[in-house]
């Protein structure tokens, strides 16, 4: 069945079936009588639209992709958080999210150009980019539309919590609870973490790094170290490392915070479920998601420019500081 013969059927024309079925919307009203006729025919003759077809003539997929770096990154809580905005916010505009991993085939085939090639989406969002990022500046030459989520890269349209304030504020707190010296715990990753380590070392010049890690298991081995340092405050670039942490310390027979005192960053749901809950800030990777697909959603419909937005942590004081 074809849109011509619904719209015979439902007696009206074949533009007016095209803006029902594909919820466009228009200056040009159309009753509730008219909208139930379409719908009725197409359930009694179980039409479902093609939509390569719809592709064409809209010039849309009305299909948003989420790049990310890799599977494994499925299990980061910012990512899930930010994704389940991004698909709430689409949904509710009648768009669809593409998850895509980012390896070495999806570079070299350059399938980040040719999936706009093939009209399979209309934008991507790139979530945690890092390393070595020419092929995103081959995106912005080509003029596909992409907006970059947690970590900027240049002058590109970036939606990113400004984690620099996030590590100000917690040692702020901090000193003003009496801390004198400090460690930093550091972590792999891309930009927000390099901004954690930078605004560290803006404040504390004198202060201690320590090599950590991303994972809760992996960090418990590194008490050792801290212990013989004896700190007043350790700064950990994520909940994770601080959580590790944390119990590798309890386990010391050290009294947190009164013998040390501990951050993490993030806020992870496990972080107020920890012995001593964990003192942290909200990366804000929620409201990052829905900014970022807001903003991808006005470029698409109401042609505003792509832009960069940074968003203000939040301070999670609680009992490790």
């Amino acid at each position: 069945m074809t849109i011509r013969q619904i719209a015979e059927l439902a007696e009206c024309s074949p533009s007016t079936v095209s803006r029902v079925l594909s919820s466009k919307k228009s200056s040009i009203p159309i009753s509730k009588k008219t909208k139930e006729k379409i719908l009725a025919v197409c359930k009694e003759y179980d039409y479902t639209p093609n939509i390569n077809a719809s592709r064409f003539f809209s010039k849309q997929a009305k299909i948003i992709g989420l790049l990310i770096p890799s599977t494994e990154s499925l299990i980061d809580d910012n990512l899930a958080k930010g994704m389940n905005a991004i698909y709430d916010t689409l949904q509710r505009n009648s768009y669809r999210m593409l998850l895509l991993t980012m390896d070495k085939q999806f570079i070299e085939n350059k399938e980040y150009l040719n999936l706009f090639k093939r009209r399979e989406i209309d934008a991507l969002i790139i979530w945690g980019a890092s390393g070595d990022c020419k092929w995103i500046d081959e995106l912005a030459a080509n003029k596909m539309p992409f907006v970059l989520l947690t970590n900027p890269y240049k002058n590109h349209p970036a939606v990113y919590c400004d984690d620099s304030v996030g590590i100000t504020q917690l040692v702020k707190h901090c000193q003003a609870r009496g801390a004198e010296s400090f460690v930093y715990v550091t972590v792999s990753g891309g930009d927000c973490c390099l901004r954690r380590r930078t605004s560290f070392s803006e404040w504390i010049p004198n202060g201690k790094f320590i090599k950590g890690c991303l994972n809760i298991e992996d960090c418990e081995k590194i008490a050792d170290t801290i212990l013989k340092q004896r700190p007043d405050a350790v700064i950990c670039g994520n909940d994770r490392c601080a959580i590790g942490l944390e119990k590798a310390l309890l386990e010391a027979d050290l009294t947190i915070p009164k013998d040390i005192m501990i951050t993490g960053a993030d806020n992870i749901e496990l972080a107020k479920y920890c012995p001593i809950p964990l003192t942290t800030y909200d990366q804000m990777a929620h409201k990052c998601g829905e900014v970022c697909a807001n903003m991808i959603l006005d470029f698409l419909d109401k042609q505003k420019q792509l832009s960069s937005i940074s968003i203000p942590p939040e301070l999670c004081i609680r009992g490790s500081a």
